[in-house]
């Protein structure tokens, strides 16, 4: 029920669009698609931010998640297998936690400790990929990989510069989430595929 409302708004609104963009059915399939993903984002975040909103937290929520969207940019990972389960871990990691944590702060010692095991990890298993989404190609990879670190070491940098020791822990808490979320262990757990792109490149 959830993905046919989700297709039929999205459809709805790709064919307004190309009423004056006129483009082919091909093209319009990639629209939809678009349109689809859109829809998704645009409606988690409007709940996360109601959720944030009622329960007095939506500083620490746009901080964590700006912690975590920096790094997950560029080193992919892992993701739900449905909108509905997507939403509610979300809620969960980015107004929950933070509204339980509130006032929980961090020294330097601490940011530097956890950053490096963070950094290690994005050395070793950035990019990590999806079945619905295979990161094809080892050049593609390659710089993602090199974004990913490069946006680590400066999510680091902003972290032990910040003066707030709430600010620093909430940014280091989304570093770790998004570490975790790319870990071979953690596709294991979930049972998971992991490395998809071998599968078309042995072809």
């Amino acid at each position: 029920m959830e993905n046919r409302l989700l297709h039929a708004g999205a459809l709805g609104l790709a064919n307004r669009l190309n009423r004056y963009l006129g483009r082919n059915e091909s093209e319009l399939k990639k629209m939809v698609l678009g349109m689809e993903i859109l829809l998704v984002n645009v409606s988690k975040m409007i709940v996360i931010y109601l959720l944030a909103i009622l329960v007095g937290a939506v500083v620490q929520t746009a901080i964590l998640q700006a912690g975590y969207v920096l790094i997950k940019r560029f080193s992919f990972g892992l993701h739900a297998l449905n909108s509905t389960v997507c939403a509610a871990v979300s809620c969960f990691m980015f107004v929950v936690a933070p509204w339980l944590l509130m006032g929980v702060g961090v020294g330097n010692v601490v940011v530097f400790t956890v950053f490096i095991p963070v950094l290690f990890c994005l050395l070793k298993f950035a990019p990590a990929d999806t079945k619905a989404r295979p990161l094809i190609g080892s050049i593609l990879r390659a710089r993602l990989k090199k974004k990913a670190v490069g946006c680590g070491v400066a999510l680091m940098a902003i972290t032990l510069l910040i003066p707030s020791y709430e600010i620093k822990f909430l940014l280091t808490l989304g570093a770790v989430y998004q570490c975790i979320a790319i870990l071979p262990l953690t596709y294991r757990l979930l049972k998971r595929s992991e490395r998809n792109y071998e599968k078309y490149e042995r072809l």
